[in-house]
């Protein structure tokens, strides 16, 4: 299969795995970019140094292009995780953001990037952003809509692949936030994505390094499980529903948002390192999942996810629909 992501990330399938924190380590990096797909680090919030440890683990696995990610915020995360990037010579940036892009400050970075030889993946929350990523030379666009897993956006998954389809033209769009199977990436295919982005479906594969507790979460888990925890702190963020969820959701609806935002950070500390290395998944440790679960029900291999999966894909887009 080839189209422009293919052809851009020099990938076999338009497939792109989330970035997820304690999720996205080194194997299932690999394995997903091994599978023809473009597998992504979770290295938004780690130290350079565990960056470097993780991009030569990939690299000892697939010699396949691969993205890290990180978030374009000012600070001192910023320049270790750029730095990091560029060092290791990742073939792929993938660049998040938590506030509207600026542009002076966005092409600043994109420039680092191409000059060092990377290309571009910006990932979206709004049209806004979208339209200046392309003007700042993005090399492609994801679309997260408040679907995903994560950090929680505020736009339909559907309306913002919509509105960025009719407004970028030059950029290749991939469409992210709540897809599982294959019928939903050929409707993202007919309003305009030319690849898909997937996160909670790739927690529940074989070689996601994540304890098996968390896998069957995600399996056990509906649609009404997925709570949004956080909204205090400004970045409220999907988990499945448990007694940790309960306890944070008490702590919004008690407390003064001011007073509750502390108190949110303080019991969710190291709540999700708990349940993805320990497997506790239920009074202390948080499951960040998508609104998807409800979608996902066994563990998969990457490959599954991704050459098995764009054959149906494809196949879905070759059946005939007519209203008349």
């Amino acid at each position: 299969m080839s189209n422009r992501v293919c052809e851009t990330l020099n990938i076999e399938y338009p497939i792109i795995q989330g970035a997820m924190a304690w999720t996205s380590m080194a194997p299932l990096v690999a394995a997903v970019s091994e599978a023809g797909g473009l597998g992504v680090l979770g290295s938004g919030f780690m130290p350079k140094e565990i960056i470097l440890e993780q991009i030569n683990a990939v690299r000892s696995m697939t010699s396949k292009p691969f993205a890290a990610n990180l978030f374009l915020d000012p600070g001192p995360q910023l320049e270790e995780g750029v730095s990091a990037i560029i060092e290791g010579k990742v073939p792929v940036a993938y660049i998040d953001s938590l506030n509207l892009l600026e542009l002076e400050f966005t092409k600043k970075y994109y420039d680092r990037f191409h000059e060092a030889g990377i290309k571009v993946v910006a990932k979206i929350n709004y049209l806004e952003d979208a339209l200046v990523a392309e003007k700042a030379g993005a090399d492609v666009i994801i679309t997260k809509g408040v679907e995903g897993g994560g950090h929680c956006t505020k736009i339909s998954g559907r309306v913002l692949l919509a509105e960025v389809c009719e407004n970028v033209k030059t950029v290749p769009i991939v469409a992210s936030g709540g897809i599982a199977t294959p019928r939903q990436a050929a409707a993202c295919t007919v309003v305009g994505a030319e690849g898909i982005e997937m996160g909670t479906a790739f927690m529940a594969s074989e070689e996601c390094p994540v304890h098996e507790n968390v896998k069957q979460a995600v399996i056990k888990a509906k649609d009404r499980d997925i709570v949004a925890c956080g909204h205090s702190t400004g970045e409220p963020s999907w988990q499945i529903k448990n007694k940790l969820a309960d306890k944070l959701l008490k702590i919004d609806a008690d407390n003064p948002w001011d007073k509750a935002a502390d108190m949110i950070r303080e019991a969710s500390q190291g709540s999700l390192r708990i349940a993805s290395l320990e497997g506790e998944v239920d009074e202390q440790g948080a499951v960040l999942s998508g609104q998807v679960c409800g979608l996902i029900h066994s563990v998969k291999a990457c490959k599954q996810l991704v050459a098995n999966f764009t054959e149906e894909w494809c196949n879905c887009l070759k059946k005939t629909y007519t209203l008349y």
